[in-house]
C-alpha cells in the first residue's frame, strides 16, 4: 500500500480535531446530568442539534465542495480569493435566515429560549476556515487550539455546574469559543480586508446557491435522518428515555465525526487518484473500507459486549446516577454497535458521488434516506412499540448504505 504522507498527518490533526470535539461533548453531558433534571438534558440534546443543522445550513455545502475547488486553485490567488467570497457571501445569508428562525422558536417551542443560546455558533459557521485548512494540508496548529478551547471551555462549564442556568451556559459558552478560535483565521481564509472587492453580484449569488443547493439539501437531509427522529421523540417517550436516547446519539455523532475527518483527510488524495482513473481510485477506495472496516468492528464488539464499562466511564460512575436513566442507556448502547460499521462503508460512496459532481444524485439518495425517516416516525406515532425506537439508528445507517450503492451502481451501469 502506497502512503500519501501529507495526508497521513491531515488525518491525524483531524482526528485529533473531531476526537478532541467528540470528548468534549461527551464529557459535557454527565455534568448535565448530574447537576439538572432529565427534561432539561433532553432540552440541551434538542437546542444542541438544532444548532448542528443551522450550521450545516449556514455552511451551504461549501465544506465539502470548496475543498476540492481552493485544491484546484491553489497556485492561482485571484481564483481562489473569488472562491473565498463566494462561500461567505453564501453563508451571509443563509446565517440571516437561520437568525431569524432561531429568533421565532422561544414562541413556540418549549424551553425555546435555549435555543438562542446557539446563536454564537451560528456566527461562527459564517467564518469557519477548515474548507481552506484543509485543502492546504494546514490543520496542525487549528487542531491542537480547537483542543485547548475545548479544555478550557469544559473548565469554564465546570465552575458554574450548580448554577440553575447550567444548560444555557454550557450551549452559550460552547459557541462562544469556537467563534474565537474561527477569528483567529478569518484573515487567512477569507483575506478579510479585500473581501468586499470580489462580492459576487446578487445575480451570482442566485446561480451560486442553484450550485450548492443539491449539495446542501443532502447535507440537510443527513443531519435530519438522525435529528428529525430526536425532535420528534419527545412526542411518545419519556424524558428519561429522551436523555438517554440523546446520549447515544451523541454517541453516533462523535462517530461520525471520526469517519469524516478520516475521509476529509483522504479527501485531496482521492481527488488526484480519481482523476488517474476508475480502475486507481477503485484500488484506493477497497484499501480504505479494508482499514474503515477492521476499525469499526474493533468498536463494535467494544460497544457490544461493554456498555455498562464504557457508561461508567463516560458518566463518571453509575452511584449518582438515575437507575431508570442507566439501564436505558446501556440497552440502546449495545443496539448502536454496528452502526459505525455501517458509516464507514458510506463514507466512500459518499466521496465518489461529489468527485463525480454527480449533485443531483447525492440529493436524491438524501432524499430517500429522509423519506425512510419520515417513515419510521409515522409508524412510531401509529403505535409502534417503544422498544423498536432504539433500533432506528442501526436501522436509518443501514438503509443509507443500500440506497447509496444502488444509485452509484446505477450511475455505473448508465455509463457503461
Amino acid at each position: 500500500m502506497k502512503f500519501n504522507i501529507p495526508a497521513i498527518g491531515q488525518f491525524t490533526f483531524l482526528l485529533i480535531l473531531n476526537i478532541s470535539n467528540a470528548l468534549f461533548q461527551l464529557a459535557v453531558i454527565p455534568l448535565l446530568i448530574h447537576n439538572t433534571d432529565n427534561s432539561l438534558v433532553g432540552a440541551y440534546f434538542l437546542a444542541l442539534s438544532f444548532g448542528v443543522l443551522a450550521c450545516i445550513f449556514i455552511n451551504f455545502g461549501t465544506g465539502q465542495t470548496a475543498v476540492i475547488e481552493v485544491r484546484q486553485a491553489i497556485e492561482n490567488k485571484l481564483a481562489y480569493n473569488q472562491i473565498a467570497a463566494n462561500i461567505i457571501s453564501l453563508r451571509f445569508w443563509a446565517l440571516l435566515l437561520a437568525l431569524l428562525v432561531c429568533s421565532v422558536l422561544p414562541f413556540i417551542v418549549k424551553n425555546g429560549w435555549l435555543y438562542l443560546c446557539v446563536i454564537p455558533l451560528l456566527f461562527s459557521e459564517l467564518i469557519n476556515p477548515q474548507y481552506f485548512l484543509i485543502a492546504t494540508y494546514n490543520v496542525k496548529q487549528y487542531s491542537v487550539l480547537n483542543t485547548l478551547m475545548r479544555i478550557l471551555i469544559f473548565i469554564g462549564i465546570y465552575i458554574f455546574r450548580a448554577n440553575d442556568h447550567i444548560v444555557a451556559i454550557a450551549l452559550t459558552m460552547s459557541g462562544f469559543g469556537v467563534l474565537l478560535l474561527h477569528l483567529k483565521y478569518i484573515n487567512q481564509a477569507f483575506f478579510i480586508r479585500n473581501i468586499f472587492s470580489l462580492w459576487p453580484s446578487f445575480s451570482k449569488i442566485k446561480n451560486l446557491i442553484k450550485a450548492q443547493a443539491l449539495v446542501l439539501g443532502n447535507g440537510l437531509t443527513v443531519h435530519l435522518q438522525q435529528s428529525l427522529f430526536l425532535f420528534a421523540l419527545p412526542n411518545f417517550v419519556s424524558p428519561i428515555f429522551l436523555s438517554a436516547y440523546g446520549l447515544i446519539d451523541k454517541l453516533v455523532s462523535s462517530g461520525r465525526m471520526l469517519v469524516n475527518a478520516y475521509s476529509a483527510a483522504v479527501m485531496p488524495h482521492a481527488a488526484g487518484t480519481y482523476q488517474q482513473g476508475m480502475e486507481n481510485w477503485e484500488r484506493l477506495k477497497k484499501q480504505q473500507n479494508k482499514i474503515l472496516t477492521l476499525l469499526c468492528l474493533l468498536a463494535a464488539a467494544v460497544l457490544y459486549f461493554f456498555p455498562d464499562q464504557i457508561l461508567s466511564i463516560l458518566l463518571w460512575g453509575k452511584k449518582a446516577v438515575n437507575p431508570d436513566f442507566f439501564n436505558q442507556a446501556t440497552i440502546l448502547l449495545k443496539l448502536i454497535a454496528p452502526v459505525p460499521l455501517l458509516i464507514a462503508l458510506n463514507v466512500l460512496n459518499v466521496t465518489e458521488l461529489i468527485l463525480e459532481k454527480e449533485y443531483l444524485a447525492y440529493f436524491i439518495a438524501g432524499l430517500l434516506v429522509l423519506l425512510v425517516a419520515f417513515l419510521f416516525v409515522a409508524f412510531m406515532y401509529l403505535g409502534l412499540p417503544i422498544q423498536v425506537a432504539g433500533y432506528y439508528p442501526i436501522f436509518i445507517e443501514g438503509s443509507c448504505l443500500l440506497i447509496y450503492f444502488l444509485i452509484l451502481k446505477g450511475l455505473r451501469n448508465a455509463k457503461n
